[in-house]
């Protein structure tokens, strides 16, 4: 938590620093706000998010320090150089994963591209893994709150979940609707238990440490390869491909990153079975492995032949109908020619 960071700096607390004078809050917060700028530790965009965390603070109770001036002390923003995790890169992750969980964790940040913090919250009520066909998962992120959304999981990603899921029952977990869908190791049925956005993505970074994935560095902070981001690039870069082949529609791959538009979000929520739909149309280039890209060429191919043969199937009933009813206005009019 940034303000809890600052007032452990500061050797405050919540009463003490509402009761500094005007000059003394604002030299209080000039000086932690330059602490952070000569600290490599935090990025630009990180500080912003810092100031403004004390502003709301102070705003909330009456208090106003000099924003805009705190804001001129921060260094240019420096442009890094950043891509997508390679599918090469993720089967070398999966390598490297030495349980259930971190695989399923790379598989889930691959079928969805979710952000790290909306894993953590997810609870095995937001799972839904019956109502749709072919192994898809349904997956309702930040549940409850205003920035609730769908998506799903592909089959690969599916079996992976269960997996992990099915190694906590066989440890004697009891899994609740309740229950986050991770958990940290050796901690089971309480929210002590529950992984945080941070924790989920330093098992991603210790995986990029130990899978020999070669990543170069930015700066003194940055790789080219983000720990939980480069797989959100990844996600995006796919269905943005989509959207230029217009395959999907702009809006759909948005809605899909979680990403806001002017008129989509108030009037446009898909669901069930149509929105699963849009989602399958990025599936083939989601998967991870060789053998489930196979699998499902194969299966659309046999769907293929199976549509081929059944338009077969009615051109022919069709031209059965037409003969029919020709040989039979030929028979009337042969009765006819009888009579006269």
């Amino acid at each position: 938590n940034h303000f809890n960071a600052f007032l452990k700096y500061v050797e405050k607390d919540h009463e003490s620093l509402l009761m500094l004078s005007d000059s003394e809050l604002n030299k209080t917060v000039e000086d932690y706000v330059m602490f952070c700028c000569d600290n490599d530790r935090y990025a630009v965009s990180s500080i912003r998010g810092i100031v403004a965390a004390i502003d709301k603070f102070l705003f909330m109770n009456d208090r106003v320090i000099n924003k805009k001036k705190m804001l001129m002390f921060l260094p240019e923003e420096k442009k890094t150089s950043q891509r997508s995790i390679t599918t090469k890169e993720i089967h070398l992750l999966l390598l490297a994963s030495a349980n259930s969980r971190s695989k399923a964790i790379v598989h889930l940040f691959c079928a969805t591209g979710c952000r790290p913090e909306g894993m953590a919250d997810l609870k095995m009520k937001d799972i839904d893994f019956i109502s749709y066909p072919d192994d898809f998962t349904g997956i309702i992120f930040y549940s409850g709150d205003k920035h609730e959304f769908q998506s799903f999981c592909h089959s690969e990603a599916t079996a992976a979940l269960n997996d992990y899921l099915d190694t906590r029952k066989q440890k004697g977990e009891e899994l609740t609707p309740e229950t986050y869908v991770f958990s940290k190791v050796n901690c089971i049925g309480n929210e002590a238990g529950r992984m945080s956005g941070v924790g989920i993505g330093s098992v991603i970074e210790h995986l990029m440490k130990t899978s020999g994935i070669e990543r170069v560095k930015q700066n003194k902070k940055r790789y080219d390869v983000p720990v939980c981001n480069g797989f959100r690039n990844r996600f995006n870069t796919i269905l943005k491909m989509l959207s230029a082949e217009n395959t999907i529609s702009y809006a759909v791959a948005e809605r899909f990153m979680d990403h806001k538009l002017r008129m989509e979000g108030s009037y446009m929520f898909p669901t069930g079975l149509k929105w699963l739909d849009e989602y399958k149309k990025a599936v083939p280039e989601l998967l991870v492995s060789k053998e489930s890209r196979l699998k499902l060429e194969n299966e659309n191919k046999q769907k293929q032949i199976e549509e081929l043969e059944s338009d077969k199937d009615i051109q022919i009933n069709k031209m059965q109908l037409q003969i029919d009813s020709m040989l039979e206005m030929f028979s009337s009019v042969k009765e006819l020619r009888k009579r006269n």
